[in-house]
This record gives structure tokens, C-alpha cells and sequence, in this order.
């Protein structure tokens, strides 16, 4: 994982089905948590690629439109 970068779960988790539409894969984000982080649809959110301690690889996707501090 990044140095520097310390997760904080929040206890909400969801289970997401990849979907391909063309040439482009899509992830779904639950209705909930979207609506909770006010995200409307065609707002831009910010993804990176990371990996944990254990080398497993994840998403880290910033909900505030914001890019990531350098």
C-alpha cells in the first residue's frame, strides 16, 4: 500500500458485479452509499490502483470528485 495513506473502515461493504458495456468495464456502487455521499450521476470520482500489506490488490476511489494529495 502507498506510504503515507491510512484506511478507515466504516463498517459498510458491498458486493459489486463487473459489467461490460463495448469495450468499457463498469463497477456499480450501492444506492445507499450514493445517495449518502450526495454523488449524482455523471459526477467524476477519482480511482488509483493500490495494494494492501498482504499484496492483495484493491480500489481506492475518492467520493468527493476531489484527486488525490500527492
Amino acid at each position: 500500500m502507498a506510504e503515507g495513506i491510512k484506511l478507515k473502515f466504516s463498517g459498510i461493504g458491498w458486493e459489486s458485479k463487473i459489467l461490460l458495456k463495448r469495450a468499457t468495464f463498469y463497477l456499480s456502487i450501492n444506492k445507499l452509499v450514493a445517495e449518502g455521499c450526495s454523488l449524482e450521476k455523471g459526477e467524476k470520482l477519482y480511482s488509483y490502483l493500490a495494494e494492501d500489506k498482504a499484496g492483495r490488490k484493491m480500489i481506492v476511489i475518492y467520493l468527493d470528485g476531489k484527486k488525490k494529495e500527492r
